[in-house]
């Protein structure tokens, strides 16, 4: 029966990696070894959490843009928060908080290798009228959280730039 198990489980793991499947993160190092990040806010969180992630994906940040293979420009960076739902007595049940950041990369000899893209995030909490103390701490919570998604989405598709083949001037698709 052991031996039934362990057979089961070894089959089951060369298949699961036969077929390309891979933890959430795990795609790998970017090929993209130096970049120039330009942001008018160079201090803000966000920027300071994109430089965090990009230098965890193997990429070292330089500063200048001689030195760099890709320049990323954080052209801008919004942050909105509304009423996404009403409560029968007309008051606010939930509020949306929106992340958005329009950015692109150029090469050094100034060619655009990513035109100008948008990353955005989206995300719905509770708002407590009694509580807003609390309520805007689970906002700040899920604004750092946004943050991370946003760095995310930008190494995603510096990574693809990566691995373009080297002939091809074409930016990829946005995510």
């Amino acid at each position: 029966m052991k031996k039934a198990l362990k057979l089961s489980a070894i089959l089951l793991l060369l298949s699961v990696s036969a077929c390309g499947w891979q933890l959430r993160g795990a795609s790998g190092e970017a090929t993209i070894e130096r970049l120039y990040i330009i942001a008018n806010t160079p201090d803000s969180n966000f920027t300071r959490v994109l430089e965090r992630y990009l230098r965890g994906s193997g990429i070292e940040l330089v500063d200048n843009a001689g030195a760099a293979q890709y320049s990323l420009k954080i052209v801008k960076k919004t942050s909105k928060r509304r009423t996404a739902t009403v409560s029968a007595s007309a008051r606010i049940s939930e509020r949306l908080l929106e992340e958005r950041v329009e950015y692109l990369v150029t090469r050094p000899d100034g060619t655009v290798a990513i035109e100008r893209s948008t990353a955005t995030v989206e995300r719905i909490y509770e708002y407590n009228e009694d509580n807003v103390l609390a309520t805007e701490n689970e906002a700040q919570l899920l604004k750092n959280e946004m943050h991370s998604d946003l760095a995310r989405q930008i190494a995603n598709r510096l990574r693809r730039l990566g691995k373009a083949p080297a002939g091809n001037t074409a930016s990829p698709v946005a995510p």
